[in-house]
This record gives C-alpha cells, structure tokens and sequence, in this order.
C-alpha cells in the first residue's frame, strides 16, 4: 500500500455526501477538490449546483491534477434514471512530478474516505463529455 502524505478536510467529506442526496431534477453536479500541497491537505476547490460538460472542462485547470466528484443523471435503455456518484482522476500529462505523486499517493485515501468507487482516469479535460463518461460508467456496469 502507497503510503499517505495528504489527509482530508472533514467539510470535503461532508460535501461530497451532500452530493450523494443532490437534487435529482439536475442533469450533473460537480464537486472539485485539490490538494493544498503546502499544508497537504485535499480542500475543496469548486462545487457546482449545476454544470455542463463543457464549462466543467473549463474550470479544470491545464496542468494541475484534481479529484472530481460528480452527481450524474444517467438514462438507461430500459428506460431507467439512475444518479451515480463518479469520481473522476483528473491527472494532464502536463502536470509536475511531485504534484502527480502528490495526488497519486492520495487517491485511495480519497476514495475511501468519501465511499467512491474506483475512479475514472482523464488526462486530456477535452476529451470530458458525455459520450467519455457514459462509455466508461457502462462498462463498470457490466
């Protein structure tokens, strides 16, 4: 096991459980921690009510890592809704080595301590649409 040099801010628990009981007439909310590598610790760095893939995309920064947390409405073929949670690993290929270790070595905690599944990787922000989401969250499904 990775050893771990970040801990988590009780409020981003508390938040990304906030997500878990959002507002089921949003198509996706988003929640986006960092880590403040000074004090290392995961903040919270944005939170939308409400976003679409394109303006979330925008608010990733280019060559920084984040955790992302999203509250996603998904329509089945069965004519189900769903609203998973998804934890998407935001890693650019731009980012610094310490800063990839840093988040690296703070992912499992992450998803523990927040009960996220396994996350997403994206490394490229516009590659983030509905399409990337809904091809990897069927296949988990599987």
């Amino acid at each position: 096991m990775a050893s771990v040099t970040c801990t988590i801010q009780q409020s981003v628990v508390k938040d990304v459980e906030k997500c878990r009981l959002s507002n089921p007439n949003a198509d996706m909310l988003a929640y986006i921690a960092k880590i403040d590598v000074t004090n290392k610790v995961v903040i919270k760095d944005d939170q939308f009510e409400e976003i679409n893939f394109e303006d979330l995309a925008d608010e990733l920064p280019d060559d920084t890592p984040r955790y992302v947390v999203l509250s996603y409405k998904l329509r089945h073929d069965d004519g189900r809704t769903s609203y998973p949670l998804v934890f998407i690993y935001y890693l650019p290929e731009t980012s610094k080595p310490t800063n990839r270790m840093l988040y690296a070595s703070t992912l499992q905690l992450f998803s523990k301590e927040l009960h996220l599944s396994d996350p997403l990787m994206l490394s490229d922000k516009t590659d983030l649409c509905k399409q990337w989401l809904e091809e990897r969250l069927n296949k988990h499904s599987k």
